[in-house]
């Protein structure tokens, strides 16, 4: 059974440039080293759910940081995504926006070197070879990362990541050259995030890398369909993609 180990969980602070990080952390009982995986948020910040995804994560066997990237502007954030549509939500909406846009792929590189740093320091989290995952911006976020920290990232899965190839000079896409590991992306069927154009460009950019990677559609879902919150949540789906990650980490981490 890939999935299901007894995990112990907790909080951490990581001291950055711009402030405190708080990370929430989980990981098998013993002494380990375990193989490290960050997972990088989506928009709407940290739920419970996105928590129980990174523990579910760490029940395989791995040592899980799940931080709050928004920490410069917001101590905690918490956005109801099946409410963005509503108009009585746009305030929040908007608010959301305001805290994504200023989470720059700079900024987030940088977070991850201090994560890095972090694991290093854990004597429980085996760092040499580090994995990340990340949804909906997090895809965006964890690309940024593995590109800029293609030495200890050795692999990165984005699932239904929005944002990851742009016209901007620093878009996330640019540095997937340097990349040494195993890339995989999983995309919804449906997305309203993520267009055609951008799947597109993305393959297409793919194709000329000399780096090993998965492009996998699930069909009949949309975006944000791993979580069990969310109206769209797909069970079956989701359980496909805790396997590709099982897979892709067994690889690319042991």
């Amino acid at each position: 059974m890939r999935y299901g180990v007894p995990v112990r969980t907790g909080r951490a602070e990581i001291e950055t440039a711009d402030g405190v990080m708080v990370v929430h952390v989980a990981h098998p009982d013993g002494v380990g080293p375990f193989p490290a995986v960050i997972v990088y948020m989506p928009a709407s910040g940290i739920r419970d759910e996105l928590i129980g995804i990174a523990q579910r994560i760490a029940s395989a066997g791995y040592y899980t940081v799940l931080p709050n990237l928004y920490y410069r502007l917001a101590a905690n954030v918490d956005i109801d995504a099946n409410r963005l549509g509503q108009a009585d939500y746009q305030p929040v909406a908007d608010y959301m926006i305001a805290l994504s846009g200023n989470l720059t792929n700079a900024r987030v590189i940088a977070d991850t070197g201090a994560i890095i740093d972090f694991l290093d320091s854990r004597p429980a989290a085996g760092s040499e070879r580090i994995g990340g995952v990340g949804y909906c911006m997090g895809g965006r976020l964890v690309m940024a990362s593995v590109g800029a920290h293609p030495e200890r990232m050795l692999a990165a899965a984005s699932m239904y990541g929005a944002g990851i190839v742009t016209d901007e000079p620093d878009s996330a896409h640019r540095d997937l050259d340097r990349v040494v590991g195993e890339l995989y992306f999983g995309l919804a069927e449906n997305d309203i995030y993520v267009d055609d154009a951008e799947t597109a460009a993305l393959k297409a950019h793919l194709a000329t890398l000399d780096v090993v990677n998965t492009v996998e559609l699930y069909p009949g879902t949309e975006h944000g369909f791993c979580f069990p919150e969310r109206y769209c949540y797909a069970p079956e789906a989701t359980a496909r993609h805790y396997e590709r990650l099982a897979d892709l980490f067994a690889r690319q981490l042991s």
